[in-house]
């Protein structure tokens, strides 16, 4: 469930802040989910080396949707 918050979070953020509050806030939200998402971890039969994988992959996932993000508060304000 946490894996969601920075995908979610990274469209809405780039949607509505501006581009440095936006990525900021999406740095916070990958922390956050990858935090615990590791320690977790065990709980749900991996181990907390799951932690070095998760990590950059969600961080990569999270940039993209940043990007969709900033894409679609582009086009909001050019259609206004």
């Amino acid at each position: 469930m946490f894996a969601i918050l920075p995908l979610v979070g990274g469209v809405l953020a780039g949607w509505k802040l501006q581009r440095r509050a936006a990525i900021v806030t999406q740095i916070a939200l990958w922390a956050i989910a990858v935090t615990v998402l590791t320690l977790t971890a065990p709980q749900h039969g991996a181990s907390y080396s799951t932690g070095l994988v998760i990590g950059p992959a969600l961080a990569v996932v999270s940039a993209g949707t940043l990007t969709l993000g900033f894409v679609a508060g582009r086009r909001s304000t050019r259609t206004a």
